[in-house]
């Protein structure tokens, strides 16, 4: 109750369309009504041609003004005036009904799918502010279910069967109170089976909402799979592993589908259980109500409306059963929602947080040291070192040594766990996140871009920056000569990744975002690694211009793209090995030289 509860807190924008559609609901519920207390004149007078009365049996509040409105009823000529009137009253009652039914049906969807909205831009902005390392414990597929198919399912709890159902609420007590009216005794025998028919509900709900957890966990698992197999699909074709990732794929999707259909036989047994108990009470009311009839305590008319209300109440009846299994699942998927929700950031902005200028000074690392989790140990340790505004600073080392770790700490992917950096003597933890990321560049071995136009993805965090400046950033780059052949130019759409581009030219994409950003710190991460020898001299003239003017931290492991570098600084095991420039660290033994003597002696 306290996670739906907690869901329905998202109804408050939407309260007056709420408000609306439940009066709307109750007025369709009364005009039901008296369409079937219509039944009453209709056989009494009509078709038996009696006088209309109310048999003793019959109590309920307001009845001397019933009695008079009988009386008025039976001084109108009974065929054709009286079923003229009957008829027209059916008429209207049914298009008010159409009416009230469909603007309950509207708002409430309306406010379903407002709700659903609301709660995926929460759940969506609320990863986005998560940190770094959650995104090292969790998988992409899994979140992907999460803001997709959870929150599908949270739909069922606001709108959609909910809505239809919540109308059956508000009519079964109507339809009741008819019934308890005319015969009330009849009525409570009636009803005392309905607890015995709504028992095996709440049974099979629970147990509907256990495999429903675990489908939404293979789900989870399923997306996964197909996030990283189709990202990456030409390793699995060149490995030749199609039939591996098929059975493993197969695998899951069984297990997905068991569950599934478990689920369903559990939700499917809840109707026809409903049905025999409603069935069974028909028939006791068919034999015990004619024989009211027949002993002439109970009208035709009334007995028919007796028995129509009661009939009534069966759809809504297996309607609750339905809303429970639909129910079940929604709070199932709005518990691993609001799990997620409720994970804090590790890292965060302090409140008193400082706008940081411009860089003009020094960066320093002091005592620095870092581990991702306790149980992987360190990866760096008391890494102390100051680089100069300006400065070109190459960071070397064999993989594993800490080079990527080491800059992941400048834009405050992760905090150190002991020591701290300072940029012009702020430590970064007392600095706004806009304004230090605003002043770094990054340019990695991965080129992000994104499924959008060549103009945009320049762009990107600086949408309001004028064409121009876009063209010229491109021009910088080396990007412009192969843009301006596109279909569309800067308005060509280059997919996913960039897949219609090359790697080169999806690097200098990204070399001209960082040159249109105009970083004062700018870190390269392995940013020619993966090219060819064309490419990467395009490239390396391009991050050249770049370069210029700016703090430059540079990872690489081919030393030939860092001999120009002022200070080289050699990683080994997290720590500072040595510092230098290229032709210091080659003229002593050590780190350096070894690395050197690896890539260029035979």
């Amino acid at each position: 109750m306290k996670t739906y509860l907690r869901l329905l807190s998202y109804l408050k924008p939407y309260r007056w369309k709420l408000i609306v559609a439940v009066l709307a609901m109750v007025v369709f519920t009364v005009l039901q009504s008296v369409s079937i207390m219509a039944l009453i004149p209709a056989v009494d007078i009509v078709f038996n041609g009696k006088e209309l009365a109310i048999p003793s049996t019959v109590h309920f509040p307001l009845r001397d003004r019933a009695e008079r409105l009988v009386a008025s009823l039976n001084d109108v000529p009974r065929y054709p005036n009286m079923l003229n009137m009957i008829i027209l009253f059916l008429l209207v009652c049914s298009v008010l009904k159409g009416v009230a039914e469909y603007l309950h049906e509207v708002m409430l969807e309306y406010v379903g799918q407002g709700v659903v909205k609301d709660l995926r831009n929460h759940l969506y902005r609320h990863i986005q502010s998560l940190s770094m390392d959650y995104f090292d414990r969790k998988r992409t597929g899994e979140l992907v279910s999460r803001v997709n198919y959870d929150v599908s399912f949270v739909l069922e709890a606001v709108s959609g069967r909910f809505a239809k159902t919540l109308m059956d609420c508000i009519q079964l007590p109507a339809y009741a109170a008819i019934a308890l009216c005319i015969e009330w005794k009849l009525a409570l025998i009636t009803m005392f089976i309905f607890p015995i028919i709504l028992s095996p509900i709440g049974i099979v709900g629970r147990k509907v909402r256990r495999l429903t957890k675990h489908a939404q966990e293979k789900v989870a698992d399923i997306s996964s799979i197909l996030f990283e197999t189709i990202s990456g699909i030409a390793v699995v074709k060149a490995f030749c592993m199609e039939r591996y990732e098929g059975r493993k794929f197969k695998q899951e999707n069984r297990t997905l589908f068991r569950v599934m259909v478990a689920a369903a036989k559990k939700s499917a047994i809840l109707s026809p259980l409903t049905e025999w108990g409603a069935m069974l009470a028909i028939c006791f009311l068919c034999y015990y109500g004619a024989r009211l009839v027949i002993k002439e305590d109970l009208t035709t008319g009334y007995f028919v409306v007796f028995i129509a209300a009661m009939a009534s109440m069966v759809k809504p009846l297996k309607n609750i059963g339905k809303l429970n299994v639909g129910f079940q699942k929604a709070i199932s998927a709005a518990d691993r929602i609001f799990h997620l929700l409720d994970t804090r950031p590790t890292l965060t902005e302090r409140p008193d947080a400082v706008e940081l200028p411009r860089v003009k000074g020094e960066i320093i690392f002091e005592h620095v040291d870092f581990e991702y989790s306790h149980d992987e140990g360190g990866v760096l340790r008391d890494i102390n070192l100051r680089v100069r505004v300006g400065e070109i600073v190459a960071i070397v080392g064999p993989s594993g040594s800490g080079k990527t770790s080491l800059v992941s700490l400048l834009p405050r992917f992760y905090d150190p766990t002991a020591g701290r950096i300072l940029i012009d003597g702020v430590d970064l933890r007392d600095a706004t996140l806009p304004s230090l990321r605003g002043q770094l560049g990054i340019v990695t071995q991965e080129t992000i871009l994104f499924n959008d136009t060549v103009r945009n993805n320049i762009a990107y965090g600086q949408q309001d920056a004028p064409f121009e400046k876009i063209v010229e950033a491109a021009r910088m780059a080396n990007a412009h000569d192969f843009i301006s052949p596109l279909h569309r130019g800067y308005e060509t759409v280059i997919g996913e990744k960039g897949e219609m581009l090359s790697g080169g030219e999806r690097q200098r994409l990204a070399i001209a975002r960082a040159i249109l950003k105009d970083p004062a710190i700018l870190i390269l991460d392995e940013a020619t690694s993966a090219l060819d020898t064309e490419s990467e001299r395009l490239v390396q003239d391009a991050i050249d211009t770049l370069m210029r003017g700016r703090t430059v931290f540079v990872i690489a492991h081919r030393l030939s793209t860092v001999t120009h570098a002022d200070r080289i600084i050699v990683l080994d095991d997290g720590r500072i090995a040595q510092e230098g420039r290229h032709e210091e660290l080659l003229a002593r033994e050590g780190n350096y030289k070894k690395l050197y003597e690896m890539q260029f002696k035979p």
